[in-house]
């Protein structure tokens, strides 16, 4: 005897109107996908199309129409007289959950860099928005109505922007960040030596892939980015840590302890975490280091942009007179995380290889982006868009400093560099910063510890605070709700 339906709807079944399917899609998708999964059985008789219809608020037609199509497909028979059934030619499964392995089932066979990729976290943007979130800009702030004429500018009524794109990015975006790095950053480069990649991780994906081998060493600041040390790790690169001190990278250890690298990682403008720049001896030093040895930098202009004392400062390139620097710069911070927009400027003898080596990796970054952020850039609203911002974090960061100095007094110490998006509390009494996450967590805030970028062995407790995307109003509430938490501890 067949199985019998016994609620009045398919309890799987959840249409959602903000869904980009339609409502004939979504239920034409989930009762195919219960079917394969188990959930509905072969021999079940379905609902009848007009009760389906009535709890699901759709016409009864549309139902029938989802009823016929799977019917097609073999997924549903009708017995006259009797109704629609799960069809019984269907071999017999048991209910499981999507993606789960089968009893016994052997772990899956993997490359050398698949498998290194499972033991690594790869979570980037996925933290929930919650107040004192690092690297987080003010995205309520960003000028949305221009960003959408810019858009619109580039996309209306032509289909130059649906094809794909030149494989080192759109010239004209070249152009405009040629321009902008000549004007802003004082260090000029010729448009052909840009590589437009999706987002800065593509861009050190690419230098690492065409200039070492797996088991090549790269020297990494201690402490450093997680992700992307996690990134060079699993391209098969062998991490070199090297301390970072109030002046930076120290070069005369690294040369001293890992001498036969192949590549250099720093963030010479503003290190990440700990907001110190890389002095100009020390960057010599570097300079020297990759010219004698035959070997690269990787150049990560980190926040760059937003410097509240003085003008930015120059970069490692501009003082390259060897063309050993591959300088990697994105719009994730400048303007917001999601436009996956980096880009390179490469020596002249590397372009070639790059250029062919992202075409064949990612082909091109989406056109209409590439163009309306030419347009963008061009029309002058890039500039002005960062002196609003860096007007705006200087306030914050100075209300920061202020009322975190009072909120936090006895609990940690408040250092905020003199660029970036976030600062540093160090923790007092020897307090543990995982500990500390823990708690500013369960109280509705977010940080990072700085002990999770450590790549050899942590130092002094210290929590990673984000003041940039926090309004004024709210730093000295959020402030208290932090210290109430550590005094908990």
């Amino acid at each position: 005897m067949a199985k019998q339906f016994e609620g009045p709807i398919l309890p799987f079944l959840r249409l959602d109107a903000a869904a980009a399917l339609s409502k004939f899609r979504q239920v034409q998708d989930q009762l195919r996908m219960a079917i394969l999964r188990g959930h509905l059985r072969a021999g079940t008789r379905l609902p009848a199309s007009r009760v389906l219809a009535q709890e699901l608020g759709l016409s009864r037609q549309t139902l029938v129409r989802v009823l016929e199509n799977l019917k097609a497909e073999g997924f549903l028979e009708a017995r006259q007289g009797a109704g629609t059934f799960v069809s019984a030619a269907l071999p017999p499964q048991s209910p499981k959950p999507r993606f789960a392995p089968a009893e016994g089932d052997a772990p899956p066979r993997l490359s050398r860099i698949g498998a290194l990729s499972r033991s690594v976290s790869a979570e980037i943007g996925q933290m929930e928005q919650k107040p004192f979130l690092p690297n987080q800009p003010a995205l309520d702030r960003f000028p949305f109505a221009v960003w959408r004429k810019c858009w619109n500018a580039v996309t209306r009524g032509g289909r130059a922007a649906m094809g794909y794109g030149d494989v080192a990015g759109e010239l004209m975006l070249r152009q405009r960040i040629a321009e902008y790095l000549a004007l802003h950053r004082r260090d000029s480069c010729d448009p052909e030596q840009i590589v437009i990649t999706p987002g800065g991780h593509a861009a050190f994906t690419l230098a690492a892939l065409a200039l070492a081998d797996p088991g090549d060493g790269i020297w990494f600041e201690d402490p450093g980015p997680v992700t992307t040390s996690n990134l060079f790790r699993t391209l098969g690169l062998r991490l070199c840590p090297v301390e970072v001190d109030s002046d930076g990278m120290d070069v005369a250890g690294a040369v001293a302890r890992h001498p036969d690298a192949r590549l250099a990682f720093v963030m010479p403008s503003r290190h990440h975490p700990l907001g110190v720049t890389l002095s100009l001896p020390r960057r010599l030093a570097l300079l020297e280091w990759a010219r004698v040895n035959d070997t690269w930098i990787i150049e990560d202009d980190y926040d760059s942009e937003f410097r509240y004392d003085g003008a930015p400062l120059p970069s490692m390139r501009s003082v390259d007179s060897h063309g050993r620097v591959i300088y990697a710069g994105s719009f994730s911070k400048a303007l917001y995380p999601g436009i996956r927009v980096g880009y390179l400027v490469l020596p002249p003898q590397l372009v070639g290889a790059f250029r062919n080596l992202s075409a064949l990796i990612h082909r091109s970054v989406p056109v209409e982006t590439q163009l309306a952020l030419a347009e963008f850039i061009g029309g002058g609203h890039f500039a002005s868009h960062l002196r609003r911002m860096r007007s705006l974090y200087a306030e914050r960061r100075e209300i920061f400093q202020q009322a975190g100095r009072i909120a936090l007094g006895g609990l940690a110490r408040v250092d905020c560099s003199e660029s970036g998006l976030n600062a540093l509390a160090w923790l007092e009494d020897g307090r543990d910063d995982r500990t500390a996450h823990r708690a500013a967590r369960d109280a509705g805030l977010q940080c990072y510890p700085l002990s999770d970028y450590a790549i050899v062995t942590p130092g002094p407790g210290a929590l990673i605070l984000g003041y940039a995307g926090v309004p004024t109003e709210r730093m000295t509430p959020y402030l208290s709700r932090l210290a109430e938490a550590l005094s908990r501890q």
